[in-house]
């Protein structure tokens, strides 16, 4: 059986429990493993409030397949169209606090965001505000995003430079 078989098994056994008639497809992508999941009602049973449910799923598939598959296997579970509204949101979100620090002059502080949702608005920050930079400061459950003006000759470095976060590990 591939890995590809696999996931789609061990993901269809868990999603199945949670929801009635679930189609999973499972493709690999620049390294990992992306398992979209459809439904026509039950999408808000799989994705939870604020997403918990989707990211504990994703979590604990990740840990089903690396003791099965004996090596580490980044998934990125989507339901019905949840990342890309997602997605929306977080470069809405990025875009006001980077309108807010351009008009107030000083740094903008936001929390609440897994590791994912930072890294995504870090990239749109480094990609439409080249004025700005953008990184995560504090551990853990505290772990917050600084959307900050770029010190002179910063904003020319890399978008990989600009937006270090070293707490990846919770998605």
């Amino acid at each position: 059986m591939s890995n590809l078989d696999t996931i789609k098994q061990a993901t269809m056994d868990i999603v199945s429990k949670m929801i009635n008639d679930p189609e999973i497809e499972v493709v690999e992508e620049d390294g990992a493993f992306h398992i979209t999941i459809k439904t026509e009602d039950e999408a808000p049973t799989v994705i939870g409030r604020h997403g918990e449910t989707i990211r504990a799923l994703q979590k604990i598939l990740e840990v089903m397949m690396f003791k099965q598959l004996e090596e580490k296997v980044a998934l990125l579970i989507n339901v019905n169209d949840y990342r890309e509204k997602q997605r929306e949101r977080l470069e809405y979100i990025a875009s006001e606090a980077a309108k807010k620090v351009q008009e107030r002059q000083s740094a903008m502080y936001l929390r609440g965001f897994s590791s994912y949702e930072r890294r995504i608005m870090h990239e749109y920050i480094a990609n439409e505000y080249t004025d700005l930079k953008s990184y995560s400061i504090g551990e853990g459950r505290d772990r917050r995003l600084v959307v900050d003006l770029a010190s002179d000759g910063e904003s020319e470095e890399s978008p990989a430079e600009s937006f270090i976060d070293n707490n990846e590990d919770e998605e």
